[in-house]
């Protein structure tokens, strides 16, 4: 692995850009309709669960990735597999945003340019951080986080100042019962963005303090799923929660209606930048524990020869994924409800389950072998 150190606070920024990603611009939770916000809010809530497995997992494997720990609890014939399958997970993951982005820059700005040549050069982009590392990654989300809260900040306020927003429109809360708010944060919200946060399992090594991670993790959970709540609300006050359902990207068009005093218009830029900037960071995470899990299973100390070969399957599988934008986002929500909840929560609870029955005699049922300690942990 590479010899590189992360602090709780790049953490947050990490998790928060990537918790945002693709769900800030495109529709989340609408099938609650008007409650939206409240589906956001209980899936957040429920996030916290794969969370605290992910960091026991990591306490108990503080210098192991989880590519790692499950060929250490599985054994190498069960675990092996495991590990290349969640490589996949995290391929399919990264190329699924990178088709978000290229669809939205290409219905709003570049509408003569492929598809592939604007996930080309975003991929061209990561790929040239990944490269550098982790750390790098890090320091540039850290600069990137201020630019975010200040683009969400302006387009808030600008939403509010051209008096598009209707307070009506969110109203009345539960208008349908707890029905349609529970089985949308469980099946569509709880998955995605919040449980794709499995993949910081492959980076939760790099940390410097162990005891840090819970903290950071739940902020960033916490902040960003107010974030996507208070940026749902927006939507839905702005357009009514039918027309945010119908729109392909709701964010977009909610920008697109401001308009004041016949001066301030046309501020679809707000929106692209947060798209890239977000996407990028999501990408690049699901990019960099591709290739950290490749180099662990492959015994590759080197990751930056994988970058490029793993790169370039990315950006095909972006294309070759949907015919369609239409068709990418049907599989995506079939996905969240079966492949992203099997890797992101069952096999995480079953390899927490797992390791803490093999760290005890089949006889006594006392522990057989000690613990990583903090304090020892390897440099990666």
């Amino acid at each position: 692995m590479e010899k590189a150190r992360l602090g709780p606070l790049q953490l947050f920024v990490l998790m928060f850009l990537f918790e945002l990603g693709t769900t800030v611009v495109v529709p989340l939770g609408l099938d609650a309709k008007k409650d939206a916000w409240l589906s956001i809010l209980l899936a957040m809530l429920c996030g916290f669960v794969p969370l605290l497995v992910y960091v026991a997992l990591y306490r108990r494997y503080p210098a192991l990735p989880l590519t790692g720990y499950a060929r250490q609890i599985l054994g190498n014939i069960i675990g092996w597999p495991i590990g290349f399958c969640y490589v996949l997970f995290f391929v399919y993951g990264a190329a699924r945003d990178l088709r978000d982005v290229g669809n939205l820059l290409y219905n709003a700005v570049y509408d003569l340019t492929p598809i592939f040549i604007l996930n080309a050069l975003m991929i061209l982009g990561t790929a040239y951080v990944m490269a550098k590392g982790i750390e790098v990654l890090a320091r540039t989300g850290e600069v990137f986080f201020f630019v975010i809260i200040l683009l969400g900040t302006v387009g808030n306020l600008l939403v509010q100042f051209s008096g598009i927003v209707s307070i009506d429109n969110l109203l009345p809360v539960l208008e349908n019962g707890w029905g349609p708010v529970v089985k949308t944060a469980l099946f569509r919200n709880f998955m995605s963005p919040f449980g794709e946060v499995i993949c910081f399992a492959m980076l939760f090594p790099y940390l410097q303090n162990v005891k840090g991670v819970l903290r950071a993790g739940m902020a960033s959970m916490l902040l960003g799923g107010l974030a996507l709540c208070l940026t749902i609300s927006v939507e839905i006050a702005t357009l009514g929660a039918d027309i945010a359902r119908r729109s392909t990207f709701p964010l977009l068009t909610t920008i697109s209606k401001v308009d004041i005093a016949n001066f301030l218009q046309r501020l679809d830029a707000i929106v692209v930048f947060t798209l890239i900037i977000t996407v990028f960071f999501k990408v690049a995470i699901y990019y960099y524990a591709a290739v950290v899990g490749t180099a662990d299973l492959f015994r590759e100390h080197d990751h930056r020869k994988l970058v490029i070969p793993i790169g370039i399957v990315i950006l095909f599988m972006s294309i070759m994924i949907a015919g369609s934008f239409s068709e990418h986002i049907q599989e995506g929500k079939f996905a969240v409800r079966t492949v992203y909840f099997v890797f992101a929560l069952i096999i995480p609870l079953v390899l927490l389950v797992l390791s803490f029955w093999r760290k005890r005699s089949p006889s006594r049922g006392t522990p057989t072998e000690e613990p990583v300690r903090s304090d020892t942990q390897t440099t990666p």
